[in-house]
């Protein structure tokens, strides 16, 4: 192991050490000895420069490592890889994972007789890749094959690779002959698990040759666990996508096959669970063809989670003759649908999220009571949820409500749901009052930048199983509402507001269970109220944009078990007392903008327990601290 971090390593080991097989370079800026100490270690056989900053001299240093089996250079900026690479004719593993910057492999890669692995995850910015790859025999791992047009890689030289794994196979508008695709051989590849399709962007040409029978030509072998089809421009999709061909299937993904009108009839794959649609604009209606035809119960026996994302022109979603479909789904997500306003019936669904919809869609939610999680996002227009929405959802947990911006009230029966353990309200500008009571069962309160928000009604006397409440950029909020003594179970408390709220709630005095306090933008306030001491119980403590704060109450010393105290934004701060040095479990110190905070407790600096202090933004500390 080499530390590059350190100054004093030393590029000439010892006559022992010139035989070393495995060298991890551990990250650090001291790079410049690499070269010097490569040309020692001439029987390598693993060089792992994970995250190091691969220059072209060590590039051409690590040429004449002649025994190397694996090299790794993934965390790394590497765009390109040298010619001189394709020498070490005894390299099993070249690794590149991690960054997305690499664009080109040497060209002579198919010199490389011996490399099983070529493990290039991620490197979607690759334009082409070397020709007659098809020749390195032993090649097993190959995450990305990119196709060439009038040069480098045929997808013809996947023919004879023994590949498994994943495949992406990216560019295959630049396949015009369906024979070629076929010489593919995909379908006897039978330790591929995860096969990715890749249409570029240029649609023209895709038109130009017969995409669906290039398709078409691509069969997978039946073992196959996950598909994924992006940017395809056919009208249907192949025969072979059906459960039939491909019964091993768990995961489907089509993305942006925009000129597709149906969705692929996967419904009878036995383990199917999961099903991504992402930018299918054609399709209009999903029904009997895509709930398995006739046979209605046998369809998606076991699919669990449904995506259906981007598709503006969906109309209709129905079951067949009343039947259930999807029978086992758990989880649906619906984004960016503007013309569907109506679910089908899903007896087992547990989380539903719904986004930039139609508003009628909300209508099918009241049908769907065994959910327990619930997100609407971004219905701009939406003014109140329609009536009994909520009624019917006795084993909701969880309700989160982002984006609504023109949303003025939530339903009473809301106090209804006595399940309901974590409520989220976020960007509801229109917001005036929410409606607190009956939560008996609520633990976590978020209230998230809604700017008309003026009051809580009912109090929080009878949130007695509440744990954690924030509050933020609610500026019409003047006061929190009585009751925040009976908060026997509060945890987490944040409060991070400005203009109106002019003073911390006085019952908060009485929550010895709070062990984190987040309170800041209190514009006003010139000092922090002495009952703050009372909270014994408090670990972190943070303090943020009090403009007006000059001094620390002495109270605040009492607070024993605080590890962890942040102040940040105080201008009108000069010093910290002495007594903070008196807290014995304080790990970490971190002081932002000050920019009047003259000096430190100069106890400070003898304490052994605090482990880390961070100061920013404070011109005026001393230069010693």
């Amino acid at each position: 192991m080499l530390d590059c971090a350190r100054k004093e390593c030393n590029p000439e080991p010892s006559s022992r050490e010139n035989h070393l097989r495995t060298l991890l370079v551990l990250g650090g800026q001291n790079f410049s000895i690499l070269h010097d100490v490569l040309e020692h270690f001439m029987f390598l056989r693993v060089l792992d420069l994970h995250n190091v900053n691969v220059t072209t001299e060590l590039l051409d240093s690590i040429s004449s490592l002649k025994h190397l089996r694996c090299l790794e250079f993934s965390g790394t900026e590497i765009r390109a890889l040298p010619e001189s690479i394709c020498t070490l004719h005894h390299l099993q593993t070249l690794r590149i994972s991690g960054y997305n910057y690499l664009k080109e492999l040497p060209g002579d890669m198919s010199k490389m007789t011996s490399l099983r692995h070529l493990e290039i995850d991620f490197c979607r910015q690759l334009t082409h890749m070397p020709a007659n790859m098809g020749e390195l025999k032993f090649l097993q791992t190959l995450p990305i094959l990119v196709v060439g047009k009038d040069s480098g890689c045929d997808i013809r030289e996947l023919q004879g690779l023994n590949l498994g794994g994943e495949l992406t196979i990216q560019n295959l508008e630049n396949v015009m002959c369906v024979a070629d695709a076929q010489e593919a051989n995909l379908k006897d590849k039978p330790n591929l698990r995860k096969l990715c399709f890749s249409w570029g962007g240029n649609i023209d040409l895709q038109l130009e040759g017969n995409v669906e029978q290039t398709l078409e030509g691509l069969r997978p072998h039946q073992n196959l666990k996950r598909l994924t089809v992006e940017e395809y421009m056919g009208v249907r999709f192949p025969d072979w996508m059906s459960s039939s061909f491909l019964p091993n299937l768990i995961e489907v993904s089509v993305i942006n096959c925009r000129r597709c009108e149906q969705l692929p009839l996967v419904s009878h794959s036995p383990f199917l669970k999961v099903l991504m649609t992402w930018g299918m604009d054609a399709v209009k209606s999903i029904g009997k063809h895509f709930s398995g035809g006739d046979d209605v119960t046998e369809g998606f026996q076991s699919l669990k989670e449904l995506r259906l994302m981007d598709m503006l022109n969906l109309q209709e979603w129905s079951g067949f003759n009343g039947r259930e479909v999807l029978p086992l789904l758990v989880e649906l997500i619906v984004s960016r649908c503007p013309k569907l306003t109506m679910l089908p019936d899903l007896p087992s669904l547990k989380k539903l999220v719904l986004e930039y919809g139609n508003e009628m869609l909300l209508g099918s939610v009241a049908n769907l009571s065994s959910l327990s999680s619930l997100c609407i996002y971004g219905f701009k227009e939406l003014r109140s949820l329609p009536d009994g929405e909520l009624g019917n959802l006795a084993a909701l947990e969880s309700l989160s409500i982002y984006g609504c911006d023109k949303l003025a009230l939530l339903p009473e029966e809301l106090q209804n749901l006595t399940s309901l353990s974590s409520l989220s309200i976020n960007e509801c500008n229109g917001l005036t009052c929410l409606r607190l009571q009956g939560l008996s069962s609520l633990q976590d309160l978020s209230i998230y930048g809604c700017q008309s928000l003026t009051s809580l009604i009912g109090g929080l006397q009878h949130l007695t199983a509440l744990q954690s409440l924030e509050i933020h950029r609610c500026p019409e909020l003047a006061y929190l509402p009585e009751g925040m003594q009976h908060l026997t179970s509060l945890r987490k408390l944040t409060i991070m507001n400005r203009q109106k709220l002019t003073c911390l709630p006085e019952g908060l005095r009485h929550v010895t269970t709070l062990e984190e306090l987040v309170i800041g933008n209190y514009e006003s306030l010139t000092a922090l109220p002495q009952w703050i001491g009372n909270l014994s119980s408090l670990r972190i403590l943070e303090i943020h944009d009090f403009d007006k704060l000059t001094c620390f109450p002495s109270a605040l010393q009492l607070l024993t078990n605080l590890q962890h105290l942040e102040i940040r934004g105080c201008s009108c701060l000069t010093a910290l007392p002495e007594w903070i040095g008196n807290l014995s479990l304080l790990r970490y110190l971190g002081i932002y903008e000050c920019p009047q905070l003259e000096c430190l407790p100069s106890g400070l600096q003898l304490r052994t327990n605090l482990q880390r202090l961070t100061i920013q933004g404070c011109p005026q500390l001393k230069e010693r601290w």
